[in-house]
C-alpha cells in the first residue's frame, strides 16, 4: 500500500518533492517520523500525508496557494473510507486521479455536524512547523499527536482553516488504541496541550519540553 501510494503522489504531483520520514524507535512514533521527513524537506511549505490518505492533488495545490492569506490548512471536511475490497483493487491499479469509478467507500462521520478529525494531511509553512518545533517526540504509538499539534500551531501561529472537500483512506487493519502501553502518556500530554490553548506562555513552556526530550533522544 505504501509503495502505491507514494507512486500516487510521484505521478499527480510531480513537482513535490517527496520525504518520506522513518521511526527509529521500537514503538512506532508518527511524530518522530514526520519530523524526520521534515528534517530532508528543501521546500518552504510541507504538506504532511499519512501513509494511508489520498487527496486530489488540484486541492493541494489550491491549498498551497491559499496559504499567501491563512496560516495553515487542513484541506478536507471528510473522509471517505474506501472499503476493503475497492482498496485491494484499487492497489493493483496505476496510482492516478481522478480514482476509478467503481471504488467504493463510506463517509466517517455521515451525519456529524461536529467534525473533530484534525490529521491525514495537514498543510502549511515550514517557518510555522518549526515555530512550534514541529511534533512532539514524546506520543509514542497511537494517539495524541494531531490534537497537540492543532493546539500548538493554533496557539503560536493562528487557526487552520478548513476547505471543503473530501479525502479517501485506503483500507488496512486498525490500530488499536488501548493496547498501546503509552497510551495514557499519550493522553495525558495531550491533554496538557489543550489545557494550554490560547495561552501563549502555557504553549511555549511545553514546546520547550518537547525540545529538550528530543535533544536527549535524538540518538535512539
Amino acid at each position: 500500500m505504501f509503495k502505491w501510494l507514494v507512486k500516487f503522489y510521484e505521478n499527480t504531483l510531480p513537482e513535490a518533492e517527496i520525504c518520506i520520514g522513518h521511526s527509529s524507535t521500537n514503538q512506532f512514533s508518527r511524530s518522530l517520523a514526520i519530523n524526520n521527513a521534515a528534517r530532508k524537506a528543501s521546500g518552504e511549505v510541507f504538506v504532511i500525508v499519512d501513509a494511508d490518505i489520498i487527496c486530489n492533488p488540484y486541492v493541494i495545490r489550491n491549498a498551497v496557494n491559499t496559504l499567501k492569506h491563512s496560516t495553515w490548512i487542513i484541506p478536507y471536511t471528510n473522509i471517505e473510507d474506501i472499503y476493503p475490497i475497492s482498496t485491494k483493487k484499487l492497489l493493483t491499479q496505476t496510482p492516478k486521479w481522478p480514482l476509478p469509478p467503481n471504488i467504493k467507500s463510506t463517509k466517517r462521520f455521515k451525519g456529524s455536524k461536529n467534525f473533530v478529525s484534525f490529521g491525514g494531511i495537514n498543510i502549511l509553512k515550514r517557518e510555522s512547523f518549526y515555530s512550534v518545533e514541529g511534533f512532539d517526540e514524546r506520543f509514542i504509538g497511537w494517539g495524541g499527536e494531531d490534537d497537540a499539534f492543532r493546539c500548538a500551531m493554533n496557539t503560536i501561529c493562528g487557526d487552520f482553516i478548513r476547505i471543503d472537500q473530501n479525502v479517501f483512506h485506503l483500507w488496512h487493519p486498525p490500530a488499536k488504541a488501548r493496547s498501546n502501553p503509552n497510551y495514557n502518556n499519550n493522553v495525558n500530554l495531550a491533554l496538557r496541550y489543550c489545557n494550554s490553548s490560547g495561552d501563549i506562555t502555557a504553549m511555549q513552556k511545553l514546546i520547550k519540553e518537547s525540545k529538550s526530550f528530543k535533544i536527549s533522544k535524538n540518538n535512539y
